[in-house]
């Protein structure tokens, strides 16, 4: 049975991927940015990685307006800790190495849907640093033969979301609102997203270790591969709400091409955003 690390192993994501790894039998162990015991990605040296076949990576400082606040701490994490990551995967001999990216490399473009090939414009720090990212794996695959894939993420969604959820804030942060009878507050609201499913997410992971297809530093979208507008959001769980100034350093739209997904990873969503969104809110 294979051994695998997953780093950020308390967050929002990493918690359905542990949960469905042990649901399944799988050897596993999980880190974060830093625990309560002190492990710190950026410190970790090789040896921690021995015996491990495969890296889930998760952890990162992922709020967009905090690394627009602070991207020297934010830099930190999410560059050094996975360029730190991937060299002890390197060295202690791990067979593939799952990099989570995200959306926010694409940044505003001038059509939809969304594909791999499209010329990167992050608009924040933290798109910049997953962009980086994705740059390193690619190179560690061409460079010292370590197998990488790296997953964009389109908005995630799900069971357990935090109110902060970097992934699905404004989900997350509505249905807070309508639990408590407030106001839901609506930042712009004709801007668009793609929203993902957290299961369909854990899925698209387990076929992105074992796929055949992959492992020389694809890129590959992980999105619904359909777009709502914020405003229908939040009318699908609220008739109460109010318009506040869009926030900066967001794209207007997001939509993804997952057609890569289908093709390399056998993978597709099956979850429905609106669908869920009326169940949960029942």
């Amino acid at each position: 049975m294979s051994k695998i690390l997953v780093t950020g192993h308390l967050g929002f994501v990493g918690r359905h991927v542990c949960r469905k790894l042990g649901d399944s039998g799988y050897s596993f162990i999980g880190v974060d940015l830093r625990d309560d015991e002190g492990t710190d990605i950026r410190r970790l040296e090789p040896k921690d990685l021995e015996g491990i076949d495969y890296v889930i990576h998760l952890a990162a400082q992922a709020k967009v307006q905090l690394s627009i606040d602070k991207p020297l701490f934010t830099n930190s994490h999410n560059i050094m800790g996975t360029l730190n990551l991937l060299w002890c995967a390197k060295e202690a001999g791990v067979k593939r190495f799952i990099y989570s990216s995200s959306s926010s490399v694409y940044g505003d473009q001038a059509t939809l849907p969304l594909t791999e090939d499209m010329t990167p414009n992050p608009m924040s720090p933290y798109g910049t640093q997953k962009l980086t990212g994705e740059y390193y794996c690619k190179q560690f695959s061409k460079l010292y033969g370590l197998e990488t894939v790296s997953l964009r993420y389109f908005n995630i969604y799900g069971e357990g979301m935090p109110t902060d959820s970097p992934y699905s804030a404004c989900i997350a942060r509505f249905l807070d609102f309508k639990e408590k009878n407030k106001s839901l507050p609506i930042y712009g609201g004709k801007q668009t997203r793609d929203f993902t499913y957290v299961g369909d997410v854990v899925f698209a992971i387990l076929s992105a270790m074992y796929s055949k297809r992959v492992g020389k530093g694809e890129i590959i979208n992980i999105g619904g591969g359909h777009n709502y507008s914020i405003d229908e959001i939040a009318k699908t769980i609220s008739d109460d709400f109010e318009h506040l100034p869009q926030k900066k350093g967001e794209p207007q739209d997001t939509l993804a091409d997952i057609s890569k997904a289908k093709r390399l990873l056998s993978w597709k969503p099956q979850t429905n955003l609106l669908k869920f969104l009326k169940e949960y809110v029942k």
